[in-house]
């Protein structure tokens, strides 16, 4: 091992010059602390009825859907986590999405995500026949371009497409292509507003596809973390299954 001589004009000069380097090294650490802190919040949703985009995984049932987001400069982890009301497993989707920073009017964001779908099933086990929870296994990739028009009013376009890991049992391959207006801040009163998202969509699942309208609508109060919503969805024209009309009503407690 080599030691410094503290005597040394040499040393002294190193010892100096590795003092500022680490001082420097401190200051850029508290500088990005200071600029870039971690963003973390939470949205827990109490509903009437697990509705999806995706008909074949629609819940159709009481649910409460909690949704997360944590990140740091432009990579978020945004897992969805749903269950049915009495604590049985629905769905779970982990978001990774990298969002760079936005313009005075663009934005923009890539996405993926691992999801598993939970169902009761009937399932063979050791040659009998038993009800077992059965997940179902996908991958998905999403590109979301956003012009903002202003604070009021923008307008997306979501295009998501995902691929079925159980071969030989659900659906293997879906697409899915949206075009959403934005209206985030409609005023109502002094203190409170609506927001409201229409979409009109096109949905394939294997060698079945369809077109609907969908809208989510909430009611806010300005500076309050509880807020109502609705979800309406249209089928205009499809050939896959499903109602023509689903809907529901949330509670929703914003952290």
């Amino acid at each position: 091992m080599y030691f410094f001589n503290q005597n040394s004009t040499l040393n002294k000069t190193c010892i100096l010059f590795l003092f500022c380097n680490v001082a420097v090294f401190a200051q850029k650490a508290d500088s990005l602390k200071k600029n870039e802190p971690l963003h973390a919040s939470a949205n827990i949703q109490v509903t009437n009825n697990g509705v999806s985009l995706f008909p074949n995984l629609m819940l159709g049932k009481p649910a409460t859907i909690i949704n997360l987001t944590v990140g740091k400069k432009h990579i978020f982890f945004e897992p969805e986590l749903r269950w049915r009301l009495n604590g049985e497993p629905w769905s779970y989707i982990f978001w990774l999405r990298y969002r760079p920073k936005r313009t005075e009017h663009f934005s923009w964001h890539l996405g993926g995500h691992p999801s598993y779908v939970v169902r009761p099933s009937q399932v063979m086990v050791n040659g009998k026949a038993e009800n077992r929870w059965v997940s179902q296994r996908f991958l998905a990739a999403e590109f979301v371009p956003v012009w903002h028009q202003s604070s009021k009013f923008s307008l997306g376009l979501h295009i998501l497409g995902s691929k079925g890991l159980d071969k030989n049992y659900g659906v293997q391959k879906s697409s899915y292509v949206s075009l959403q207006p934005r209206f985030p801040h409609i005023g109502v009163s002094k203190n409170y507003y609506l927001g409201f998202f229409p979409q009109v969509f096109h949905l394939s699942l294997d060698d079945k596809d369809g077109y609907y309208y969908s809208h989510f609508l909430s009611l806010n109060k300005k500076d309050f973390p509880i807020y109502l919503s609705t979800i309406f969805t249209y089928k205009i024209n499809s050939t896959l299954a499903g109602d023509k009309i689903v809907w529901n009503f949330g509670l929703n407690y914003r952290l």
